[in-house]
């Protein structure tokens, strides 16, 4: 059996930008070694599989696998799968409903404008009390009066993973920052967060609130991952303990040297409540193929 997949560029305007992901979007009879080899085969980032879903009120149901296994929610793979949906046409109109790990979400899609902009299930998670920065300077490989700008300090924050998120001030210092791996193990922090999110507002992007980069186990000093998973988080942090807030930014991530990507964070609180938040962003399509499964 022949099964289409489209290779699509999220979270950007640009080809051979932002992260790369790969699409089936006729993946309902491919079993779960199936959908994993194929991940495997392809060796990007994320590989999403569309499926049936059970729920009526659903289009379809999203499963994301890395080449290591299923993983979970993804921001950018759940734009490039949403857009490429709707290039599909597995939906009615802009609005599209999809289930992910027993989650229901919602995205509107733009082919004219090649834009889809997701609606984040919020799941708040807060925690001020972290290692203090002369410490995080140690975890991270910072000098500690590099840590915090304005009113942000270091705290967890999650939606629905956590996060620690810790504000930089200089730029170079983010892109060349590294968990030290024994010291973070050893750290009261590291059962609380699956890794760190660096942010700052120095950065030479018109229009762009922030540049972020993540950073943890596994991840080398010259790597720089999707955010997708973590700009939720980043959306919640600076948005705790304001009231009655709305705001939109721009998030960038990586620089010259490896693939720009350009995120949208919408937040809206309603005194301390969130109320919303979507994830949006810029997709181009690369290409599409076909694989040849043995029925």
């Amino acid at each position: 059996m022949k099964f289409k997949y489209i290779l699509l560029d999220a979270f950007t305007k640009m080809p051979f930008s932002g992260a790369q992901i790969a699409v089936f979007p006729h993946a309902a009879s491919l079993t779960e070694q199936q959908k994993l080899l194929l991940s495997r085969e392809l060796n990007l980032g994320e590989t999403v599989f569309v499926t049936n879903s059970e729920k009526n009120s659903c289009d379809a149901k999203l499963e994301i696998y890395t080449p290591q296994g299923k993983s979970g929610f993804a921001g950018h793979a759940l734009l490039a799968a949403c857009y490429a949906m709707g290039e599909a046409g597995l939906a009615k109109g802009s609005d599209i409903r999809i289930e992910l790990d027993n989650r229901i979400i919602d995205a509107v899609v733009s082919l004219k404008n090649q834009k889809a902009q997701i609606s984040i299930p919020v799941s708040e998670k807060y925690d001020e009390f972290v290692p203090s920065n002369t410490e995080l300077a140690q975890l991270i490989g910072v000098e500690a009066s590099e840590i915090g700008f304005k009113e942000y300090k270091p705290m967890i924050a999650g939606c629905p993973e956590p996060y620690l998120v810790v504000p930089l001030k200089n730029n170079t210092v983010l892109r060349h920052a590294q968990v030290n791996e024994n010291k973070w193990q050893q750290s009261f922090v590291a059962p609380l967060a699956q890794q760190v999110l660096l942010f700052t507002d120095d950065h030479g992007f018109e229009g762009v609130s922030f540049a972020a980069r993540i950073i943890g186990k596994g991840i080398s000093e010259k790597e720089d991952p999707p955010i997708g998973a973590a700009a939720p988080a980043l959306g919640l942090y600076i948005s705790y303990g304001k009231r009655d807030y709305h705001r939109s930014c721009l998030v960038q991530r990586g620089d010259e040297k490896s693939r720009i990507s350009i995120l949208e964070v919408n937040v809206d609180k309603v005194g301390e409540d969130v109320m919303g938040m979507q994830l949006g962003g810029n997709v181009v399509k690369m290409g599409e193929g076909y694989f040849d499964i043995p029925a």
